[in-house]
């Protein structure tokens, strides 16, 4: 509530921009993921006299491919969404003789928000307020309710329409773009047989990677003993405590405490000072003499996360956090159902 209702007293939103954000949000959850890719040998470029296209690009870069795919198959989604929602309005609108801009508040009456609506939110957003009292952000307040009630409004239209037009995106799928990536004993969980291999290149200190740990840790509990996951540092050179902290989980691989670490890490990815480090390699069970022994070590802990990081850049990982499902490459924290699809569909091959 907090967020919302600080968004909304930064830029109110429009009742149209309302609904034509509610709209695509619902046709999406009613599509079927999909990509349409007829005529990309049609477009080129010349390079001294000699054409190349996309087939070229898939060759020689398979991860600019994949990005074209997806960013390609994002717009061709949307641009059909455009559409249908025009249709949908427009077979409504002529159903109840009114306009299409009419279709989501047809009949729509806020009702006053009583006191104790507007004291919540007046308490649970007081900071954001300047200090402003009760009195003074009384209407601003009354009109976020009223604009919340107005979008459950425009939610429980536009499920009747798509229950009475379904949606559905008829889009070729797409071909699945695969790089090798090797692992090099770097630590896994899970079977070595299994039939999904997931390599993850990612920054303790980034927190992009912290937030994608949720997803990584439903996935492993979801497809338990289907699932091999490998972890390959990729501390990014922007995140100076990173390196440290890269180095000194890696010295816990010996004796058996590296995912211990691993977790701890990432849940003190905002405060990775090498003195915290230290402190919370010592916590997770790491013997400390053999910790510090092993740290002396520095030049050949760095050159492994370095073969890392160099390895991830060969196939096309430049940020984090960047996955490969056998081969699939995603790139960034993203939800779990865009890693559950693409797994459905490996395990049935």
């Amino acid at each position: 509530m907090e967020n919302i209702f600080k968004k909304w007293m930064e830029n109110p939103i429009s009742k149209i921009v309302l609904a034509t954000n509610l709209v695509f949000a619902l046709l999406f959850i009613v599509s079927i993921p999909s990509f349409v890719r007829e005529y990309i040998t049609q477009d080129a470029v010349s390079i001294g006299g000699k054409k190349y296209d996309l087939s070229d690009v898939k060759e020689t870069s398979p991860i600019a491919y994949s990005k074209f795919q997806s960013e390609y198959k994002a717009l061709i989604k949307n641009t059909l969404g455009e559409f249908a929602q025009d249709k949908l309005f427009e077979l409504i609108a002529k159903d109840k003789n009114i306009k299409p801009s009419e279709v989501l508040t047809q009949g729509f009456t806020p009702r006053e928000p009583s006191e104790e609506d507007i004291m919540n939110v007046y308490v649970s957003n007081k900071d954001q307020l300047g200090g402003k009292s009760l009195n003074e952000t009384k209407d601003k307040i009354i009109g976020f309710l009223k604009n919340q009630q107005e979008q459950e409004h425009s939610r429980n239209v536009y499920r009747d329409i798509v229950t009475k037009y379904p949606v559905e995106f008829l889009i070729k799928e797409a071909e699945a773009v695969r790089v090798t990536v090797e692992e090099k004993n770097n630590p896994s969980i899970g079977p070595k047989d299994a039939k999904i291999t997931i390599v993850e290149f990612s920054d303790f200190e980034c927190p992009f990677c912290k937030r994608s740990q949720d997803v990584n840790q439903k996935l492993r509990e979801k497809y338990k003993g289907q699932i091999r996951w490998v972890f390959r540092d990729f501390p990014l050179p922007f995140h100076q405590d990173a390196m440290y902290a890269h180095m000194a989980a890696n010295c816990t691989i010996s004796e058996g405490k590296y995912w211990d670490v691993f977790n701890i890490l990432f849940e003190n990815s905002g405060n990775l000072a090498k003195a915290n480090v230290d402190a919370l390699i010592v916590k997770a069970g790491m013997p400390k003499d053999k910790y510090q022994a092993c740290m002396k070590n520095a030049s050949n802990l760095k050159a492994e996360i370095d073969a890392d990081i160099q390895d991830g850049q060969k196939v096309g990982v430049s940020g984090t956090p960047a996955f490969f499902i056998n081969g699939i490459f995603i790139s960034g924290a993203l939800p779990f159902e865009n890693f559950d699809e693409i797994i459905q569909k490996e395990l049935k091959q």
